[in-house]
């Protein structure tokens, strides 16, 4: 009977020389390119294109509109100056006035500068988020035209508010042709 010992070694030894015959045989594993990222491909080049085209155009009109509102920011800082100087009397008729030019600015003079009394301030309340009651009306009319008004402090506060609502809010409103 023969060794069963002796043969198995025999076959362990066969796989073995086998298995390094077909190791020796295996070559490296190739691997593709790197994806390259340049140039994409034609649709993509199109959506850049169509963003950044986008881009500009978002970009100039906030400048317009930036540029647009430079009188806006112009009379804000005006607006302060004329709280921190003069009498109670003198800001509040540099207010009224500052109204007035800011008005002028925006709408034009054919629009404007015929306005007075009733009609100029159903005109600013048109034309923004203001509601001035008919007191106030009467007070910032005297201050124009009387020669000596009196002003208390806080009524010259509503005046700087109004002032100030005035030149943040004020717009064209839309012409309907009814």
């Amino acid at each position: 009977m023969p060794d069963t010992n002796s043969t198995a070694s025999n076959i362990t030894k066969n796989n073995i020389a086998e298995n390094n015959a077909s190791l020796d045989l295996l070559q490296d594993i190739i691997v593709p390119p790197a994806i390259e990222y340049l140039p994409p491909a034609s649709g993509w080049i199109a959506v850049m294109l169509l963003l950044t085209a986008y881009g500009f155009y978002w970009y100039s009109k906030r400048q317009a509109l930036y540029r647009s509102n430079l009188y806006r920011r112009q009379a804000l800082t005006q607006l302060e100056t004329i709280q921190s100087s003069g009498t109670l009397v003198e800001q509040s008729h540099s207010m009224l006035l500052l109204i007035k030019r800011v008005a002028l600015q925006h709408f034009g003079r054919e629009s404007v500068a015929t306005l007075s009394g009733d009609s100029w301030w159903d005109f600013v309340e048109q034309h923004s988020n203001l509601s001035i009651d008919t007191t106030e009306r009467k007070l910032y009319q005297e201050l124009l035209y009387t020669p000596n008004p009196s002003i208390t402090k806080e009524q010259r506060d509503t005046l700087a508010r109004v002032t100030k609502v005035w030149i943040e809010s004020h717009q064209k409103k839309e012409q309907t042709d009814d």
